[in-house]
């Protein structure tokens, strides 16, 4: 009975474990350096670093609390994005802009 608990306990949790493969989830924030429009890139500076993502149309945007679209994101702008991993590709599922250009 005992051997039967613990493989059920490992069953259960490779099975958590392996649930969503490839979608690591994270957060990364900065200034907005610029957005491409055509390909849906935002690309975030932040110190000496910078930080590539791509806008779906899934992708949630608000400046501060207020929903917005991909044409509030304007160069030298906080933002602040939640993503997550598909393969080398960084999706945007949240971007929360705040402050406006002139607020370096």
């Amino acid at each position: 009975m005992k051997k039967l608990l613990i493989i059920a306990f490992t069953l259960a949790l490779a099975t958590s474990a392996f649930a969503a493969p490839g979608k690591t989830r994270a957060r990364y924030s900065g200034t907005i350096e610029k957005y491409d429009a055509t390909t849906k890139t935002l690309t975030i500076k932040k110190g000496e670093k910078q930080g590539v993502f791509v806008i779906t149309d899934t992708s949630e945007v608000t400046q501060g609390k207020t929903k917005a679209d991909a044409s509030a994101f304007v160069a030298g702008q906080k933002v602040e994005v939640e993503f997550v991993l598909d393969g080398a590709t960084k999706l945007v599922q949240k971007a929360k802009v705040s402050g406006s250009a002139t607020d370096k």
